[in-house]
């Protein structure tokens, strides 16, 4: 007997199981047709929607792309303009050096020049009256401004010149102690790519 109660069971199911599937695929296809309705009747709606974005992901790119343009060029500009410092003798990059902060507003700028310079190849006076003493160093770029090159400044600048302000010009790089030297000691350190874009525009603030 319980066979036969499972069956009838089973059977009296599956009539409400089509019936329930056709009012979810009518419902399906309802919504199919409401959702194709209702961007047929928008198509130049969206249309213009998709053209504006189009537009606008080109402009972007556009703008990108001269900006991109701009800053190689600017590179490009800057080490020009630094590379003609490979071919100065020592006292000629003194004199351009003296000429940049000329540039820059720094006054009673002068190169004291010859062996008994004690290590100011440039003084000036800064837009806010500082005493400035510059040592400069027009090395090969595979040649580092060392660590005793910093300590023969450093044992100068502010003992025989007084200074205010002591930097350090290279048209190459520092070595790491003669940076952290330097960075203790307050020196103003200003090397190949900082050189270039004092030449090509500013001076960068310290730091950066």
């Amino acid at each position: 007997m319980p066979f036969p109660m499972a069956r009838r069971g089973r059977s009296a199911g599956s009539p409400v199981l089509g019936i329930f599937g056709l009012l979810v695929l009518f419902s399906l296809l309802g919504w199919l047709d409401l959702a194709r309705s209702f961007v047929v009747d928008r198509l130049p709606l969206f249309a213009a929607l998709g053209l504006a974005v189009l537009v606008l992901l080109v402009l972007v790119l556009a703008r990108h792309l001269r900006q991109t343009r701009l800053i190689a060029a600017r590179q490009r500009q800057r080490d020009a303009q630094v590379a003609s410092t490979d071919t100065m003798t020592g006292h000629e990059f003194e004199r351009l050096v003296a000429r940049l902060l000329t540039r820059d507003g720094y006054t009673s700028v002068r190169n004291p020049g010859g062996a008994g310079d004690l290590g100011a190849d440039v003084l000036a006076t800064s837009p806010t009256g500082r005493r400035v003493v510059v040592q400069c160093k027009r090395y090969a770029q595979q040649r580092a401004v060392s660590s005793p090159d910093m300590q023969r400044f450093l044992g100068t600048c502010y003992t025989e010149h007084d200074a205010d302000e002591a930097w350090f010009v290279t048209t190459t790089r520092f070595s790491r102690a003669a940076r952290d030297l330097g960075a203790r000691r307050d020196v103003r350190l200003i090397d190949r790519d900082t050189l270039a874009v004092w030449m090509a525009e500013e001076l960068p603030a310290p730091g950066r």
